[in-house]
């Protein structure tokens, strides 16, 4: 084998178009051009998730635990490195037509490597799905006090027929969803408003008690969005696979920068600006204090509809994919939004909003990771580099089950960053122990690639079958 392994193969749409990959998004195959979508379909997906109310909570937490100015700093630093990191990936997927997890495949993991990324991408948003569902569960209650397990098997089900068709129902839900949020959304802003008698003062500069504020106050905020600074664009590739590459530049403002502007310079700011006119940081109380019983909980459920069906769409495609390598085909993208439905409700039963943030913690570092070995793949290897030349290959008969490069930079980085985090007490060091991570990893994962010189990426051509068709498994 050459230095530069180059798997330059004809694309063909026939090879890859059968409805079971219909059903499946095409989780388990490239996008076929006929499938490919507008950015509007696209932003409407991504908007969802922007919308919910966790976010708009963290604004207020953010606030009290760092002060104002340290959370917009942060805010900005972030929004950057995500925009970046986000930008690359989604591209990536575009142009290949593949998932986060098929992307991953052959970016330095191996087939049976990525399962482990795979495995915790799918985890997190089913934690996130089942978090949003005891909201939603919380503030369903307000109107009808029937038991929470009750509750939480109720809003876990509803999401079954939502997500069932793929991103082509859950886009029709999600457009005419937005109409209603945003309009009772406004109503409350206008009416907190009014009830202030204008804008809060101190949106910009407040310092709340106990508040840590200064480099240490923009590093706790960082520390914590570190998870969204990593998970972030491998969501956004997963949708933004279905645009086509030729559009991708023009769109990519509509797909990728918009959605997460949004994000951090309103969804989260609207958290500081309630929690500084209300003094609480629960979306869920405060809501219905400013708009009333029924129209806090409608807001509620649109909020939480939105932002879960992602969740588990994303989380059903990631476990399809994965499921597919480990040898059980018959565990479809369906199968697995019935999987998910069950782990979500005993999540909820567990209350795992009472024990969410370590845990999401520790998916900052591991997500950060993870991103940086398949940026520096994109990036250098491929792009600078050019030790790995042509499509990115993902097909189980192509590339090495166990890619060493990915594997071992991705432990180290999360190893040596795991350790700072439970190790170092400075809170700058301690805070920065994601970030410190991706540098790492990425590093890591060039140096590995330039060792190896590409050998680990793909088997020998000859052990390939010749009539295996490109776009097989």
């Amino acid at each position: 084998m050459s230095n530069s392994v180059d798997m330059n193969t004809p694309l063909s749409d026939a090879e890859y178009t059968s409805d079971h990959d219909a059903h499946n998004d095409y989780s388990r195959t490239r996008v076929p051009d006929h499938a490919k979508r507008g950015a509007g379909a696209v932003f409407s997906v991504l908007v969802g998730f922007v919308t919910a109310f966790f976010f708009i909570l963290v604004g207020g937490l953010f606030l009290n635990q760092s002060g104002a100015a340290a959370t917009w700093i942060a805010l900005g630093i972030s929004f950057v490195l995500l925009i970046v990191f986000t930008l690359i990936v989604t591209y990536t997927a575009s142009k290949e037509g593949l998932t986060a997890e098929l992307l991953t495949r052959g970016t330095g993991f191996g087939a049976a490597g990525s399962v482990l990324t795979t495995s915790i991408y799918a985890s997190t948003f089913v934690i996130y799905a089942a978090a949003e569902g005891q909201i939603l569960a919380y503030s369903a209650a307000q109107i009808w006090d029937l038991p929470d397990k009750v509750w939480h098997v109720i809003v876990a089900l509803i999401f079954v027929p939502m997500a069932w068709n793929g991103i082509s129902s859950m886009t029709k839900i999600l457009g005419w969803t937005v109409f209603l949020y945003v309009v009772l959304l406004l109503w409350a802003i206008v009416s907190a408003w009014n009830t202030h008698g204008g804008m809060p003062e101190g949106l910009f500069t407040a310092m709340p008690e106990g508040a840590v504020g200064g480099v240490v106050g923009v590093i706790a905020v960082m520390a914590a969005l570190a998870g969204t600074v990593g998970i972030n664009p491998f969501e956004a590739s997963d949708y933004n696979r279905f645009i086509r590459p030729s559009e991708f530049r023009r769109k990519a403002l509509v797909s990728v920068v918009l959605p997460y502007a949004l994000l951090f310079f309103v969804a989260m700011p609207l958290g500081m600006y309630f929690t500084l006119i209300t003094g609480s940081i629960e979306p869920s109380i405060y809501f219905i204090g400013l708009i009333g019983l029924v129209p806090g909980v409608v807001l509620a459920w649109v909020s939480q509809i939105r932002v879960n069906l992602t969740n588990i769409h994303v989380s059903s495609v990631a476990f399809s994919s994965a499921s597919d390598i480990l040898g059980a085909p018959s565990l479809t993208r369906r199968v697995w939004i019935l999987a998910v439905t069950a782990v979500c409700i005993g999540l909820m039963w567990a209350d795992v909003l009472g024990n969410l943030i370590v845990y999401l913690q520790w998916t900052g570092v591991f997500l950060l990771s993870w991103v940086a070995c398949v940026v520096a793949d994109i990036v250098v290897v491929r792009g600078m580099l050019k030790i790995v030349t042509g499509p990115i290959e993902y097909r189980t008969s192509r590339i090495r089950r166990y890619n060493p490069v990915g594997i071992t930079a991705l432990l180290t980085g999360v190893s040596i960053a795991s350790y700072i985090w439970f190790m170092v007490t400075d809170p700058i060091i301690n805070g920065l122990s994601a970030y410190i991570g991706f540098v790492v990893a990425f590093v890591v994962h060039v140096a590995l690639a330039v060792a190896t010189k590409g050998r680990t990426y793909v088997v020998d051509s000859a052990d390939i079958p010749v009539a295996e068709p490109v776009f097989a498994k």
